[in-house]
Parts: C-alpha cells; sequence; structure tokens
C-alpha cells in the first residue's frame, strides 16, 4: 500500500494545480511585459508601443481576474451552489471582454487624435525593437502554456487568457512593423511614414475586438445557458439509439465552466418493471457519455403505452397505478364497444366506501386512455393476509393424501401426483401437490386440469378450504 506521500494525486486536485500554476506564470509575464512596454513607449512616444502597454495592462487585469477566477472554480458544489462554481470562468471571460473593449476606445480615439489633430515625435530606438521581440517571444510561450492546459481542462477563463496572449503575438508584430516603417520614413525623409505607429495602434485595437468579441458572445451564451448546439444533435443520436426507447426524447444541455450537464426525458414502455427501466436508463448514460465522458447526467424516466400493448394489459397496468392487483379479467363486446369485467384484490381491511372510490378511479382511469370502452364491471375481492399452518402428520393426512392422488390419477391428463403436503390452517385442511401432466400442453390447459383436481377435490374430501396444484412436465 502507498505512503500519503507516494500515493499519486487525485485526477481532479492534479488538473487544478496545472490550471493554478500557469494562471499564475501568466499574471508574473504580465507584469512584466507592461511594465517594460510602458517605460519604453513612453521614452519613445509610440503610441503603438502604448497601446501594447496598455494592453499588457489589460492582460495583467485579466491575468489576476483569471487566476482568482481558476481557484474558485474548482471548488465543489456546496449548499448554495448546487451545481458548483464553475460559472466563475464564464464571468471572468465576460469581465475580460469588458476591459478589452474599453481599452481598444482609447487606443482608437488616441490614434485618431494623432493621426488628424495632434503631433508626436517618435523615437523608434533599438530598445523599442528588442523590447517588442522579447514581448513576441514571451506571449508566444505563454499562449501556447495556458492553450495547452485549457484544452486539456476545459476552463474557459484559461482559453481567453491563451487568447489575449495570441492577440498580442499578432499585436506585437503589427507594431514592430510600424516602427520599421517610422523607422524608414525618418532615414529618407518620407514624412508621411510617420502616420504607419498610430494606423498600427488602430489595427492591433481591431484584432483585440474581434477576439474580444468572440470571447463575449461565447461567455455570455454559457451564463445565459445556451445549448451547446454542436453537441445537440450527436447526443440525441445517442440516446435515440438505445433500443429500448419508445417515444419521444427530451434533452437539455448547457455548460458551466469546463463542464457539460444534460439532462434527459425519455420514454420507455410502461410495462416495464422498475429493474427494467432502471436498466434502460442505465444504457442511455452510458450512450451520453460516449459523446461527453465528463458530463454531469440526470435522466427522468417517462411511460409510454407502446403501439403493441393489448388492452389486457394495459387494463393491469391502470389497475397496478393504484397498488392493487387484478385477476380473471375478462374483455367482452358489447354494442360493438369492448367491455370490462375483472375482480379487484384490496386489503380485507379497507371499508367499503374507500373500496368503491378506488374503483371509480380505475374506472376513470380506463376511460380516459381506453377510448369507446363499454361497461365496466369491478368486483372486489379481499385480500387473505398469509396464515401460518401446520403440516398434519398424523394417519388422517396420509388418508387425505392417498385420497388425492387417486382423484388426479381419475382425470384425463394427469399422469402423477407426488410430494402431497396436507396443513391445517384456522381448522381448515390445504392440500399443496405436485401433478406431472403432458409437456405438449398449453399452461392454460394444465392450468384447467388443475382446477378440475381442485373442483373434485373439494366435493370429495370434507373440510378441504383450498387446494394448490404445482404443474411439471411428465418425464418420458
Amino acid at each position: 500500500m502507498a505512503s500519503g506521500t507516494d500515493a499519486p494525486m487525485p485526477v481532479g486536485l492534479e488538473a487544478s494545480g496545472r490550471k493554478l500554476r500557469v494562471a499564475l506564470t501568466s499574471v508574473i509575464a504580465a507584469v512584466g511585459l507592461t511594465a517594460t512596454k510602458g517605460i519604453v513607449g513612453w521614452q519613445t512616444g509610440s503610441l503603438g508601443i502604448l497601446s501594447e502597454a496598455a494592453h499588457s495592462g489589460l492582460d495583467l487585469v485579466a491575468a489576476l481576474i483569471t487566476f482568482f477566477a481558476v481557484r474558485m472554480a474548482d471548488r465543489p458544489a456546496d449548499q448554495d451552489h448546487h451545481y458548483g462554481h464553475e460559472k466563475v470562468e464564464n464571468l471572468s471571460a465576460l469581465v475580460e471582454t469588458a476591459l478589452l473593449l474599453l481599452t481598444c476606445l482609447w487606443i482608437i480615439y488616441e490614434a485618431l487624435e494623432r493621426l488628424f489633430w495632434k503631433h508626436v515625435e517618435i523615437e523608434p530606438s533599438w530598445i523599442a525593437f528588442a523590447v517588442m521581440i522579447g514581448s513576441i517571444l514571451v506571449d508566444a510561450s505563454r499562449s501556447r502554456a495556458l492553450a495547452k492546459v485549457a484544452a486539456t481542462s476545459g476552463s474557459q477563463a484559461l482559453e481567453a487568457d491563451a487568447l489575449h496572449f495570441q492577440t498580442d503575438v499578432w499585436g506585437s508584430l503589427t507594431v514592430l512593423v510600424g516602427l520599421a516603417v517610422v523607422w524608414a520614413g525618418r532615414q529618407w525623409g518620407v514624412a508621411w511614414l510617420f502616420l504607419a505607429d498610430a494606423l498600427a495602434a488602430i489595427l492591433v485595437a481591431a484584432i483585440v475586438l474581434v477576439v474580444g468579441g468572440r470571447l463575449g458572445k461565447r461567455a455570455v451564451d454559457a451564463l445565459l445557458d445556451r445549448a451547446p448546439l454542436d453537441l445537440m444533435e450527436r447526443l440525441r443520436a445517442a440516446v435515440k439509439s438505445v433500443p429500448d426507447i419508445q417515444g419521444p426524447v427530451e434533452l437539455r444541455a448547457r455548460r458551466a465552466g469546463s463542464r457539460l450537464f444534460v439532462d434527459a426525458a425519455v420514454s420507455i414502455g410502461r410495462g416495464a418493471s422498475f429493474e427494467g427501466a432502471h436498466a434502460v436508463v442505465d444504457q442511455v448514460e452510458e450512450r451520453i457519455r460516449a459523446v461527453a465522458p465528463d458530463a454531469s447526467i440526470v435522466i427522468h424516466a417517462e411511460p409510454w403505452r407502446t403501439a403493441n400493448e393489448s388492452l389486457g394489459e394495459a387494463i393491469r397496468l391502470i389497475v397496478s397505478r393504484h397498488a392493487a392487483g387484478a385477476h380473471d379479467i375478462f374483455i367482452h363486446e358489447t354494442g360493438g364497444r369492448p367491455g370490462v369485467d375483472l375482480h379487484l384484490e384490496v386489503p380485507g381491511d379497507m371499508t367499503l366506501a374507500e373500496a368503491h372510490a378506488l374503483t371509480e378511479m380505475i374506472e376513470a382511469d380506463l376511460r380516459r386512455e381506453i377510448p369507446g370502452v363499454g361497461p365496466v364491471h369491478i368486483h372486489v375481492d379481499p385480500l387473505r393476509s398469509p396464515s401460518e399452518g401446520s403440516i398434519r402428520a398424523d394417519g388422517e393426512a396420509g388418508s387425505v393424501a392417498a385420497r388425492l392422488r387417486r382423484l388426479a390419477l381419475s382425470i384425463p391428463g394427469i399422469h402423477d401426483c407426488s410430494h402431497i403436503s396436507v396443513r391445517q390452517v384456522g381448522g381448515r385442511t390445504w392440500i399443496a401437490c405436485q401433478c406431472a401432466m403432458d409437456g405438449s400442453l398449453s399452461v392454460a390447459e394444465a392450468h384447467e386440469l388443475g382446477l378440475e383436481l381442485e373442483r373434485q377435490a373439494r366435493r370429495k374430501i370434507p373440510g378441504l378450504d383450498r387446494v394448490s396444484v404445482h404443474a411439471e412436465p411428465a418425464q418420458p
């Protein structure tokens, strides 16, 4: 057995640790880039570098937000947040988008000022080029690191950071080209090339707006529980592939951070047992997990009346719905409509008023679910409570058993009668036996032979209250 230090870290904690480490690294890198770009941009007067410094400052704020959002999102569900805290990541991405928008508006405003109304002298020194090249290398490295962890963990906050820094790479390249054009203008004395820095700043802002708009839309979609349409059709096809799904399927899904929640309502034949329905639900869950392995799944089973359900099956299901049993169900035609006679089994201590109310509810359900049903007659039978009896071992019991066996062998179709037990219950005699019959008989035919033995035994054995016949195929 592994010790506490050697035991492997749980998968969830390991993933959480990776997310926190990469988020903290992003914060540290953002601090260094923001300070360096700000100083060089102020010294050179380059709006492109200053816009990049402002963008990096925004990245610092976004990285801090992401760091705290990742920490909070990994908290488990509690009494106040039944679905966990992962939507904090979606909220974090939305805040980052708002900050992006504000920064881009400032950059565009300042660029237009420099293009049309204000002149600013730019000094494109080698330090400026070195800072931008270094910024590109740092941003590319941390963008790859964030994207890798975001892909494995499904973190939208980390994905937002990765896209930010990918945008920084393109923005820095644009500013680098702008500085190069300004430097060329100074060398060749072409005044209009000085405008390249402001134009580069506008291009950076445009790139940021496009990427930020996409991030913002995804964050809003998650916060408003927009269904992931790319998954819905695959999930629906997976659920409908379960053979025992009989009717319509209702499917809902939403994302919270990196987690997917799926709610499904499936239709299962209403004649299925509780365990059978549970087995079908397990199959549905397996098919959903094949499409979305880490989804949190809730499945509700709805009873569905199948097309091949017989009238007798429908009657038994309606009766069982009221926690009652039925036997001797007789379906007949009266005036072109199906009529129903049945014996309803209810507890013997139920009052007559309660039994009558129960029959009325069952009849109402029959008429609602079986259109055109004719007369319905329900006979109420009291259920007998289980009784304990003792087996008689005296000579009289042996005589009763012998008489029963002679009666059984006198009935055509019964080949043997054995394992006869005689019990005395409340002063009445109960007999149980096994009768060997032709194995080719139908169940109904075998049952009728057993009833015939019971009828003859009641007539010829005094005090007999009950005969239980177990039919078995005769050995060849």
